[in-house]
């Protein structure tokens, strides 16, 4: 049953992992983006450990998940580039609300400034979103209402 669990838990983050990485789904969460790797991470070796037979005590166990997670926490913190954040939420699907065209800012870590797109996001539920990149002079009226809805979520200072 353990087994199954662990197969389980490393296939299912594996695959999120994954789907954000070569597809448009977006975790935009960085606190869920690192569990599913911590998850991932340590089913993997877990499922190693039974197949070779070693990770048998649960002081190895433990150890190997504080090592483990140690490692993703530094792998997190030199790779994360940051959080989109949405600034202004553009156009509102008139039929599925959870549809919008947002302009979102992410501010660069390792030099001054921001990066800035304009997205097509559909928010899936809460962490996960299918975003896609959109040409703003192509938006067809009849299925977009524009709003220009100011949502500031960098905290900048409105004077």
């Amino acid at each position: 049953m353990k087994t199954l669990m662990i197969n389980i838990a490393f296939v299912l983050t594996s695959l999120l992992l994954f789907l954000n990485r070569y597809t448009a789904l977006y975790i935009n969460n960085s606190i869920i983006h690192f569990i599913l790797l911590l998850v991932a991470a340590i089913s993997f070796i877990f499922i190693a450990g039974q197949l070779f037979g070693k990770l048998q005590t649960t002081k190895s166990r433990l150890v190997t998940i504080l090592i483990v997670g140690c490692l993703c926490f530094i792998q997190s913190f030199l790779t994360w580039g940051g959080d989109w954040k949405t600034q202004t939420i553009l156009y509102q699907n008139k039929v599925n609300f959870n549809k919008t065209i947002e302009f979102q800012m992410r501010g660069d870590r390792f030099s001054f400034g921001y990066k800035k797109r304009v997205i097509n996001r559909l928010k899936l539920f809460p962490g996960f979103d299918w975003t896609t990149d959109v040409d703003t002079a192509k938006i067809n009226s009849r299925q977009w209402k524009k709003v220009n809805l100011y949502v500031n979520e960098m905290k900048f200072d409105s004077n």
